[in-house]
């Protein structure tokens, strides 16, 4: 299930700069099984990046 407080906007459609200028990131916590935490440890180590760097590479493919 997906949450936010931000409205989503039809794919394709203007970001006004202003809106754009106040994007930061944003911090998320996540609690995952063992297996995959080691599964995702094992893929970053072998595509050179930080697991944190390979998560969110993997759920911005996601969107």
């Amino acid at each position: 299930m997906y949450s936010s407080s931000q409205p989503q906007r039809a794919a394709g459609s203007a970001v006004p700069a202003s809106e754009l200028a106040r994007r930061k990131p944003s911090r998320i916590s996540a609690t995952l099984p063992w297996h995959l935490v080691h599964r995702l440890e094992e893929r970053a180590a072998y595509e050179g990046r930080s697991l944190s760097n390979l998560i969110a590479h993997i759920l911005e493919g996601a969107g």
